[in-house]
C-alpha cells in the first residue's frame, strides 16, 4: 500500500519556503500525519469487516464440501453392493434407497448455497467481495465467489440403475468438489492476504501516533525557546531590567538549558 502526498501536504507544500517558520512546518506535518492516519484507521475497518465476511464464506465452502463428500460417499456404498450382477438384483432396494438419499444431499446442496448470505455477500451464489486499499477504491482486492448449485455444478439427476451411470455421480460429485474446494483455497488467500495488510496497517497507525507525539514535543520545545527568546528581548528594551520575576525567570532559564531532544 503506497502513502500518496496529498492534501493537505500537497496543497500546502508550496507556500512553505526557506522563510517558514518551524512551527509553519511542524503544524503541516502534523495535519498531514493526523490525515493519514485517519484514512488508516478507515482502512483497518473495512479490512476487519471484511475477514469477518471471508472467515464466514469459507465456513461455508467447507459444509458444501461435506456436503458433496456425502454424496459421494453414497455411490461408492452403492457400488459396493453391485460387484455382479448377481448382487445388483439382490441389493436393488438398498441401491434404490442409496439413490434416494443421494437426491436428498443435491436438495440439501442447494439450500447450503442458498443460505451462505452473509452481511448482504454470498460468494457461493456468485457473489463478490471487494475490499478498497485506499478511500478512492483504486486500489483494492476483489474475491470472487461462484453459483455452486447442482446445475452449475453440472451435477445430473443420479441414476444407480447399473455401474455406469452410477460412475458419471460419482464422476460429477468428485468434479464439484474439486470447484468448490477451489473456491475455498481463493478466499483462504485473500484472507492471509487481508490480515497481513491489517497487520501492516496497524504498524503504520502506531507510526502514525509516534510521530504526532514527537511533533508535539518538538512544538512545545520551539514554544519555550521561543519564550526564552522574548523574555532576552524585553530585558534588552529596558535597560536589562528583567520583565519576569524571579520564579518565572528560573523557568525561562530552563527552557534555555533544556534539551529539545530530550522529550523525544
Amino acid at each position: 500500500m503506497s502513502l500518496a502526498i496529498t492534501s493537505p501536504l500537497q496543497k500546502c507544500l508550496p507556500t512553505l519556503g526557506s522563510s517558514s517558520s518551524q512551527q509553519d512546518w511542524e503544524r503541516i506535518l502534523s495535519d498531514f500525519v493526523l490525515q493519514k492516519k485517519s484514512e488508516t484507521s478507515e482502512l483497518i475497518a473495512r479490512i476487519d469487516h471484511n475477514i469477518v465476511i471471508l472467515e464466514h464464506q469459507k465456513e461455508r465452502a467447507s459444509q458444501l464440501i461435506a456436503i458433496l463428500e456425502e454424496a459421494g460417499g453414497l455411490t461408492v456404498r452403492a457400488r459396493n453392493l453391485m460387484s455382479t450382477p448377481a448382487d445388483t438384483e439382490k441389493y436393488a432396494p438398498k441401491i434404490k434407497e442409496f439413490e434416494d438419499w443421494f437426491k436428498l444431499t443435491q436438495k440439501k446442496l442447494d439450500k447450503a448455497v442458498e443460505d451462505s448470505a452473509y452481511q448482504n455477500i454470498n460468494l457461493m451464489n456468485g457473489d463478490k467481495l471487494e475490499t478498497a486499499f485506499d478511500a478512492k477504491g483504486q486500489h483494492k482486492l476483489v474475491t470472487e465467489g461462484m453459483l455452486l448449485t447442482n446445475d452449475s455444478l453440472g451435477i445430473r439427476a443420479p441414476d444407480f440403475s447399473s455401474t455406469i451411470t452410477l460412475q458419471n455421480s460419482r464422476i460429477d460429485v468428485m468434479n464439484a468438489i474439486d470447484i468448490v474446494v477451489t473456491i475455498r483455497n481463493t478466499i483462504s488467500a485473500h484472507l492471509s492476504t487481508l490480515v497481513i495488510s491489517r497487520d501492516f496497517a496497524i504498524t503504520s497507525a502506531e507510526m502514525a501516533d509516534k510521530s504526532i507525539s514527537i511533533l508535539s514535543q518538538s512544538s512545545l520545545q520551539s514554544e519555550m525557546l521561543a519564550l526564552r527568546e522574548l523574555a532576552d528581548e524585553g530585558t534588552k528594551i529596558h535597560d536589562g531590567e528583567s520583565l519576569a520575576d524571579p520564579a518565572q525567570q528560573e523557568i525561562l532559564n530552563s527552557f534555555a538549558e533544556s534539551n529539545p531532544m530530550e522529550t523525544m
